[in-house]
């Protein structure tokens, strides 16, 4: 491996994290060259005796390995995204997944192979992300691959922050993204920040109704762009599919959807999902706010365009000041972060 930092003989740091021995082998969210290897038939790496993958985030990547993941590879993932995977296939808004791999629990010790793995949950503005602490005989490893230090869910960041301070780490490690501020000022990094500006962008367009683009793989922001709609007195209006997934998760919530083919039954009607037919839409589009793919006025900021489409697993959180990293290193008793590449 080139341009790879290694620690103690066990932990190797490149692309990714890759804890190993003689007997195990332990891959935390696998770059694409390492998954193309991992796919491989000619995979030379079989002759460990126990191998898993750990999955700690959502990125297209990961979500690629889910679906061609060898027989012979375990993979963990955390208890939410194991839930969003099985509500996403449900509600046929992912193709189903050959296998769902199995759920490593948090805040308890697992051993693996002989390596024993702990994982927190995190908040990195996505579903479902990890933090571990990685442990083998005196040496841990805290990893965690992006994370927010503050926003709604910072009861998560302090907890595993407190586990990480109180393990001696040998190292911590994070993405390089985490210090790299490529994310564009003009739009919002924490959450309240995202909703501030998706109610600003809904009161200056010109168009109605009002066409958006919002991400299905975060169910709790898609839930507060419905409250951020409702508290303008507008209606989000999703596909049927999507309507009950957020139901799922939110079932107290009331939901708005509609379809654009003709309704060969009764819509779906309950007191929290409501149907609104396109002749209503039509007949008061200032008060609506659609769902619509094709030409959207406002983008989820999670989203990001790209020459295949678009990648629905872009962290929006800030990059690591010069006194969250000066924190980070005096909570966690370190000198140095390290980075995966």
């Amino acid at each position: 491996m080139n341009n790879t930092h290694e620690i103690n003989n066990l932990f190797f740091i490149a692309d990714d994290l890759i804890a190993q021995d003689d007997t195990t082998r332990i891959i935390c969210d696998p770059a694409p060259a390492t998954s193309v290897k991992l796919l491989s038939p000619n995979n030379k790496n079989r002759h460990f005796i126990f191998e898993v993958v750990i999955l700690t985030h959502l990125s297209e990547t990961n979500l690629h390995l889910l679906y061609n993941l060898p027989k012979n590879l375990t993979c963990y993932l955390s208890q939410e995204l194991f839930l969003l995977l099985q509500k996403m296939q449900r509600f046929n808004l992912i193709p189903a997944l050959p296998t769902m791999g199995k759920i490593i629990p948090y805040d308890y010790p697992q051993q693996l192979g002989s390596f024993s793995i702990t994982a927190y949950k995190n908040n990195d503005s996505l579903f479902g992300s990890l933090a571990l602490i990685l442990r083998h005989k005196q040496t841990a490893v805290g990893y965690v691959a992006a994370f927010e230090l503050y926003g709604g869910h910072k009861k998560r960041t302090k907890n595993w922050l407190k586990q990480m301070s109180r393990s001696k780490l040998t190292a911590f490690i994070t993405s390089h993204t985490m210090l790299e501020n490529n994310y564009s000022a003009q739009l919002p990094t924490s959450e309240n920040g995202i909703q501030k500006y998706f109610a600003k962008q809904l009161q200056k367009a010109a168009e109605q109704p009002v066409k958006v683009l919002l991400s299905p793989w975060n169910p709790e922001q898609l839930h507060r762009f419905n409250e951020t709609c409702a508290d303008l007195n507008k209606k989000l209006v999703l596909p049927l599919t999507l309507a009950q997934f957020l139901h799922s998760f939110f079932p107290e919530d009331i939901i708005y959807y509609s379809s654009n083919v003709q309704q060969a039954t009764k819509p779906l009607v309950t007191e929290q999902l409501i149907y609104l037919s396109l002749e209503k839409i039509q007949k008061e589009p200032a008060t609506i706010v659609l769902y619509d793919s094709s030409m959207p006025f406002f983008i989820d900021p999670s989203i990001q365009k790209n020459s295949t489409g678009y990648n629905y697993f872009k962290p929006t959180i800030a990059p690591l000041a010069p006194e969250d990293i000066t924190m980070l290193k005096q909570r966690l008793n370190i000198t140095t972060i390290l980075l995966t590449n």
